[in-house]
């Protein structure tokens, strides 16, 4: 018995200890679908000629939304005021095509007995937390930081809220990101292990720069 309360109590110690923060878009939810038809209706509203090939939208995608606008020439206030519109929206339109990846309920239900988790994102806070809840997966965070709390990634701003809201230390925070912008943010905030997912946004080539590259949810399991 007294083996058993000292493993117990070894895990609990390892939990306060040690946080996970996931990003949300391509990584917790497939919402790559949406965001497409998001650009197809903005591209209507700014008489752009967008293609559907999926490959061109990972290519055109930065993390900081504004630098994805300027990418198409879109770069004063009037054209990010028209963009906020068109996405909030579209999350209204087109919300009932995402969905969470397969086996990320498994891999939450899992990590979330060992570790602290939370979610760092540049998407809307509500829009997380109500599709987190509406999948039943809201339980197994911590905190949730989105777009209104601070600088978007690739600034670090948010990471670092969030790790000294949960009072974890950089080299105790491990992030999982799809983007090369995450991999950037999670640099600048100086966390200990830094894992970018291929089943995302970007194609692998764009997250060499991350400690570890896995294709699939459930191996996220193992990573830890």
């Amino acid at each position: 018995i007294s083996n058993f309360k000292r493993i117990r109590k070894k895990i609990i110690y390892k939990k306060m200890k040690n946080l996970i923060i996931f990003d949300y878009d391509g990584v917790l939810v497939d919402s790559f679908e949406l965001n497409k038809r998001i650009y197809k209706d903005l591209s209507v509203e700014f008489n752009l000629d967008l293609p559907n090939n999926s490959d061109y939208y990972r290519e055109l995608w930065e993390l900081d939304w504004r630098e994805t606008m300027k990418k198409l020439g879109l770069s004063t206030k009037e054209d990010f005021e028209k963009n906020y519109i068109i996405y909030s929206n579209g999350l209204k339109k087109y919300g009932s095509m995402v969905k969470p990846y397969d086996d990320i309920p498994e891999v939450l239900k899992s990590l979330s007995k060992k570790y602290k988790l939370a979610v760092v994102s540049n998407n809307f806070r509500d829009e997380i937390k109500n599709k987190l809840k509406e999948f039943n997966l809201l339980q197994f965070f911590d905190v949730t930081y989105g777009a209104e709390d601070g600088e978007l990634k690739p600034s670090p701003d948010m990471l670092i809220k969030c790790m000294k809201k949960l009072n974890i230390k950089p080299k105790n925070t491990s992030f999982i990101g799809d983007m090369d912008g995450d991999i950037q943010s999670g640099r600048a905030a100086k966390l200990g292990k830094i894992i970018a997912v291929t089943y995302g946004f970007h194609l692998k080539n764009k997250l060499m720069d991350a400690d570890i590259i896995i294709d699939n949810p459930i191996d996220l399991i193992k990573k830890f």
